[in-house]
């Protein structure tokens, strides 16, 4: 029996262009390449022989030098042979990362036990034959398996024989986990490979946990790296455990620190922004704000001073969360308190004439009067903050 560990779709590089703090991006960059070395922790506590890489380990066939040179570091203190096939992202075809004279050089002075199966024809190692199915090209029509189905086993001994390949099957084929969305090109057809002969499939490109066959799973990605869909669990590696003719031992590992959380809140009062307060203490708890992504969608009406609180609420959140997505489309819905008091600033009559205006026009209703709330509660804040004298 061997053990070894599965993982895929590293993207390493990945820009995250979505947030837009550029410190913030650099930190989700750099929290993939720590989740690189956690796995490591993993591999020495199994007593793995070796880690598997199936596809993506870069995000792009043109990562940067200091990408490809913390890779190479990272990869390297594994302490264990890491076989990697290119995948949709980080494809083989002309000009690809793996024949840039600096990842060559990188990878022979940095990381010697990164090895990269650019062919597909059987890999042999003292303790197992892996079988690898590379992608030269980053969509296809052909089943990246296909050349496995004429294999000659009998020439193989009673080594565990491993498949590694990326790309969808046919349990996830009308469910593209590309953001782009669509059909999956790269289709395995698990059906077709010679099962009996085969021991394990590595499968890289769905990025959560989950088994896609007899001898099928697909690892997920090692670090979350969008808000997760239903029915997946990224932020994982497999700690596979295999004989010759023997169903496979597959564990999930949590390699992850990485937390992207949803949640959405509908207001009706002005106690909203207050209650969403501890509800979001609750949702993240006591871990580092740093480490967690939110996408918060609010909804409802607060009144002038309701908006005030929000707006500290969401700067707040905003600030120490490592990336905040805010769907906010609350109505201004200004107490008739609130908007008499604009009304009536005897030291400052500007204030209080502009308030009266926006007030007839909420009073008139229509078209104006949704835009009129939201001027109200505008200079409502405008006052509160020191606007005026």
């Amino acid at each position: 029996m061997i053990t070894f560990i599965h993982t895929a779709d590293w993207q390493l590089g990945k820009p995250f262009s979505r947030v837009a703090d550029e410190e913030k991006r650099t930190a989700l960059r750099s929290e993939r390449i720590a989740a690189v070395r956690r796995i490591g922790d993993i591999a020495r506590a199994a007593n793995a022989g070796f880690v598997v890489v199936a596809g993506d380990l870069f995000d792009s066939t043109q990562p940067t030098k200091s990408t490809i040179s913390a890779a190479c570091d990272a990869i390297a203190s594994l302490g264990v042979p890491v076989y990697v096939i290119p995948g949709n992202h980080d494809h083989a075809g002309p000009g690809s990362v793996w024949e840039q004279p600096f990842f060559v050089s990188e990878r022979r002075d940095r990381a010697p036990n990164l090895h990269i199966l650019l062919e597909a024809k059987p890999v042999e190692s003292d303790a197992s034959i892996l079988l690898p199915c590379p992608l030269h090209r980053r969509q296809s029509m052909e089943d990246p398996t296909a050349w496995i189905r004429d294999l000659d086993a009998a020439t193989f001994d009673d080594r565990p024989r491993i498949v590694i390949a990326h790309g969808s099957t046919v349990s996830f084929a009308q469910e593209s986990d590309e953001e782009d969305g669509g059909r999956q090109p790269n289709l395995i057809e698990l059906a077709k490979l010679p099962l009996a002969a085969i021991d394990y499939v590595a499968l890289g490109d769905w990025h959560g946990f989950v088994q896609a066959g007899d001898k099928a799973w697909y690892s997920g990605s090692h670090e979350i790296d969008r808000f997760p869909k239903t029915g997946q669990t990224p932020g994982h590696v497999a700690v596979v455990r295999a004989s010759r003719g023997a169903p496979p031992a597959v564990e999930a590992h949590a390699t992850g620190r990485t937390r992207w959380l949803t949640h959405a809140e509908t207001f009706a009062t002005d106690t909203g922004p207050e209650s969403l307060k501890e509800t979001l203490n609750h949702l993240v708890g006591n871990t580092d704000r740093s480490l967690t992504l939110l996408k918060l969608s609010l909804g409802g009406s607060l009144g002038l001073a309701g908006h005030a609180t929000l707006e500290q609420i969401v700067q707040s959140w905003a600030a120490g969360l490592l990336d905040l997505q805010l769907d906010r489309d609350v109505a201004v819905a200004p107490s008739r308190e609130e908007i008499e008091a604009l009304t009536q600033r005897a030291g400052d009559p500007l204030i209080s004439s502009v308030a009266r205006e926006l007030r007839e026009q909420i009073d008139r209703g229509g078209a104006d009067a949704a835009l009129a709330g939201t001027a109200i509660a505008l200079l409502h804040e405008f006052v509160h903050a020191g606007g005026t004298r």
